[in-house]
Order: structure tokens, then sequence, then C-alpha cells
């Protein structure tokens, strides 16, 4: 069925150009063959009568015709005129009439010395020769007619040079035979050149009708238009030959940008092109602040690259979701956290009850209430990252498990309008850096227990510390702690401070460490968003 769907798409638009090249080359060659039929019949005639013309003419004024009446000239006319006629092919009749209205000559030999009965030439106006149609003997003809005048300038007779009619519809008909043979070697010629500009179309078409075909074009075309991710698609030599609006809205680009290199910097069409190889996860920055991920992708045709698409792909949103769950979880673990203090707590006003020491109870439950309420408020107040503050609530609670005095360093301040960055990957930063600092304290087992985090920002620019009083660090692993897989906790461990460090050297910032053996740890990151400088 699809076979037969697919012959008839075929024969359909081989139909169609057929038909329309067949109509429109018939009906030019048609005019044209016409118009040079009408033409060449026209100059046939003009060319005809120029010959007769200039046969009786030269006839006239030949010497041997000048001197018909010499007996000398008489012998000779005869056999020079038969000598001559049979030279000229175009030539059915010569005649030599005399002045008297008697035949000289006369291409039939009986009719030499006859008495000419036809139309006697009229040379009163001037004219010694001339050219027109008449009858004769031999049915109807073209007739050119000479004056004769002897040495004296007497009038002597005149030439008659005809050529019959027949003879000159055989010579148009024969014109016009070669003129359609013409006609229809040019159809004919079309007709082989449209069948094969149908197939090249044909191929090139895949076997659609040309309205099906743009119909899929359109389809095609208002899909790749809803499109959320951006679509750009360009040449061997790196020009654009097609993007969608979602790319033109990503980029903030218009219709001037010609390049791809020009709308997206980041691009190297030249290496895309000359290697032939995907480029994934490419990070772009437009100038309206989306955060972008590109995968470019080479177009190859029989091995050769002919072009590329790049596909582009909005993640602020992903982004912003991801911080959003990130911020969840870390509520989660808050949630759990203070569930387990917050039973911790019961269990002692529980044995206060029971031992009737009611006030001291009371007393108890106003201050943890009255340090709750006021780490939470501090957190929540400096702190203009819903994830962030999540994530240090979470550690408060953990840290109260665990016996850990924790705090936010006074004057601490995340404005989400000074710096641009990721949720992820501050949370990431500050959450290792924590955890790292709770590990330590969590092994030690004489007080002081305290740990304190710091959060300081100006415009595009970040400070954060976190200091513990733990069992330090000595100065040979100070070294080797921000390297991938060194940790001093056992296999399975040592990547939570060198992802720090590749999160900081993202962000064009910096990672320190200052720390002492038995007396504690202190880890200064600094970061910056585009534009920003880490000097803060």
């Amino acid at each position: 069925m699809a076979k037969n769907n697919h012959q008839n798409r075929s024969a359909g638009i081989q139909r169609e150009i057929l038909e329309t090249l067949l109509i429109l080359v018939s009906v030019m060659t048609v005019l044209i063959s016409i118009i040079s039929i009408a033409v060449s019949i026209s100059t046939d005639r003009k060319r005809l009568d120029q010959n007769l013309e200039n046969v009786a003419q030269a006839l006239a004024q030949s010497e041997i015709i000048r001197q018909q009446n010499s007996d000398t000239s008489e012998n000779m006319i005869v056999p020079y005129l038969d000598s001559l006629k049979s030279s000229l092919s175009n030539i059915d009749v010569i005649s030599i009439i005399s002045s008297d209205n008697f035949r000289i000559y006369h291409t039939n030999h009986e009719l030499i010395g006859t008495e000419y009965d036809g139309t006697v030439p009229d040379f009163s106006g001037g004219d010694i020769f001339y050219v027109t149609s008449d009858t004769g003997p031999s049915g109807s003809q073209r007739r050119a007619y000479a004056a004769i005048y002897d040495n004296d300038g007497n009038y002597a007779g005149f030439v008659l040079a005809v050529m019959l009619s027949q003879n000159i519809r055989k010579i148009v008909v024969s014109n016009v035979l070669i003129h359609v043979l013409c006609a229809f070697t040019v159809i004919a010629v079309a007709v082989a050149l449209s069948r094969q500009l149908s197939g090249r179309i044909k191929k090139i078409l895949k076997g659609y009708e040309p309205d099906i075909f743009s119909a899929m074009f359109t389809v095609r075309d208002n899909v790749l238009e809803a499109l959320e991710e951006g679509l750009l698609a360009f040449d061997n030599e790196g020009s654009i030959v097609y993007m969608n609006c979602s790319a033109k809205k990503m980029l903030d680009l218009n219709d001037d940008v010609k390049s791809i290199s020009g709308a997206i910097p980041e691009i190297s069409a030249n290496k895309i092109l000359s290697s032939g190889e995907k480029c994934i996860g490419l990070s772009v920055h437009s100038d309206n602040g989306s955060d972008i991920i590109a995968d470019i992708i080479p177009i190859t045709d029989k091995e050769k690259t002919e072009g590329g698409l790049c596909i582009l792909r909005d993640r602020t949103e992903f982004t912003k979701l991801m911080e959003d769950l990130s911020g969840v979880r870390y509520l989660v673990e808050s949630m759990r956290a203070n569930n387990h203090d917050f039973t911790n707590k019961l269990h002692v006003i529980l044995g206060l009850i029971q031992m009737n020491r009611t006030s001291e109870a009371c007393e108890y439950i106003t201050n943890i209430t009255s340090i709750q309420q006021k780490v939470i408020h501090n957190v929540m107040k400096n702190i203009d990252d819903p994830s962030v503050a999540a994530l240090l609530i979470g550690k408060y609670s953990r840290a109260a498990e665990l016996d850990i005095t924790f705090s936010l360093e006074s004057g601490s301040r995340l404005s989400r309008s000074d710096i641009s960055l990721p949720s992820g990957d501050l949370i990431t930063i500050i959450g290792n850096l924590t955890e790292n600092a709770m590990d330590s304290l969590n092994e030690k087992n004489e007080l002081p227990k305290e740990l304190s985090v710091g959060i300081y920002t100006k415009p595009h620019a970040m400070i954060i510390t976190v200091d513990d009083t733990g069992n330090g660090i000595s100065a040979e692993n100070t070294e080797k702690i921000f390297e991938y897989g060194f940790s001093t906790k056992g296999d399975g461990r040592g990547t939570g401070l060198a992802l720090v460090r590749q999160l900081a050297e993202k962000h064009n910032g910096t990672i320190t460490v200052d720390s002492e053996p038995g007396t504690g740890t202190s880890f200064t990151v600094t970061l910056t968003d585009e534009g920003g400088s880490s000097d803060v």
C-alpha cells in the first residue's frame, strides 16, 4: 500500500511537470514556428523574385540577346539559353519575345517562332524590368519581365523568366516541413528534459508531491517553533540557516545575527566542523542572564561534515527547581534532627517533672525555646536563600544532637541582590565544610566543642568561613586534603574538600585552610559571580 502511494506521488509530480513543460514548450514552439515560417516564406518569395529579376535582367543585357536579329546570334541563342536554363534550378521557363511579339526562344522548343499571345509588359513607366504574377500555358506562375534594347537604344523585345507557382509551393511546403520537424524535435527534447527534471525533483522531494512536501515543511516548522528548546542549524561555513523562536528568546538575538559564533561566542564552528565530534553540555551565558546548556551535533553527509545543529536548554528553571528540592531535603534533615533533639529534651522535662522540680522544668523549657527561636530568627533574617537557611538550621539541630555548640558569626549576611551563585553550589561548599568540622568535633572528647559559620556578601563577591575547635589537621596532611580520594577516615571518603575546591575555582574564587593540631581548623572560601572580583 505504501509502495503504491509512493508510486502515485511520483507519477503525479512527474505528470504535472511533464504536462506543464510540454504545454509551455509547445505553445512557445508553435508561436515561434509560425512567426519563423511566415518570415521564411516572405524571405523566400523575395529571394525567388530577386532571382527571377536578376536572370531576366542579365539575359536582357546579354550581347547575344541584344544582337538577336543577326544570323550569328540566332544560331547561338538556342544552345546558349538551353545551357543556361539547365544550370538554373529555380527557373522553369525562359522566353525571349521580339518587338513584334514572336518568340525567338522558349524553353519548350515547339513554341519557338510562334506568336506570343500572353500579357505584354508595359515599360512605359520607365521601368525596364519588373516581377508580377500571371497565368501562362503552364499554369499559375511568377514572372519577371526585362526590356531588351539593341546597341542603338531601340526597343527590341523583352525577356520573360518564369517560375511555376506549384514549384514555389513545393519550396514553401518543404520549408514548413523543416520548421515542423524542428518544432517536434524541440518538443521531444523538452519531454526528455522534463522527465529528467521531474526525476531529479522527485528524488529531492523524496517522492512527495510539492503540496504535501510544503504541508510537511509547515508542520515541521510549527513543531520546531513550538519547542521550548532552542534550535540553531548552521552550514559548513558557520552561517546560521535556521533559528527558532526559543533560541532567539534564550540568547536575546534578532535576525541580524548571521553566524553561529556571533550568536554564541563560546562555540567554535571551525573546530566542530573540522573534528566532526559532538560537544555536549557546553555552558552558555546570554545577555539576558539566562543559564543555558548547549549541545552541538555535527551534521554529516557521506562522512563529510556539512554543518551542525545546536540544541539549547535553559536550565534556569531546572536549577531553581533543584535548589528548591535541595532546600526541602535539608528542611527534612532539619526536622529529623529537631525530632531527635526534641525527644531528648522531652525526656529531660519528663524527668524534672517526675522529680517534682516543676520550676526547673519550666525554666528549662523557656531557655531551650528562647535559644532555638533566637538561632532560627538569626538565620532567617540574615540568610536570603531558603536552601542555605534550611541547611544551617539542619546543621544547628545536628550539632545539638552531638553536643556541639553551633553559631552563625555576628555580621553574617547573604543577600541575593549581591550575588547570583547557584544555591546548590553554596550548599555543597557549606555542607561539606560543616560536616567535616562536626566529624572532627565528634572525635574530640574534651570541651570546648564549638562550630561557627560566617557568610558575608557584597556586590558580586562572597566569603564563607567555617571555624571549629576540633582536633585540627597536621601540616603534612594540609597539603593533601584537597586531593581526590585523600582522607584520614578510611576508604570511600576524600571527595568533599576536593569538590569544594573545584566549585571555588569554578566561581573564580579560592579556598584556604589554617589549622593547628589539638586546637582547631579554619576554612575560608572566596567566591565571585560573573563580572565580580575575589578581592572581598
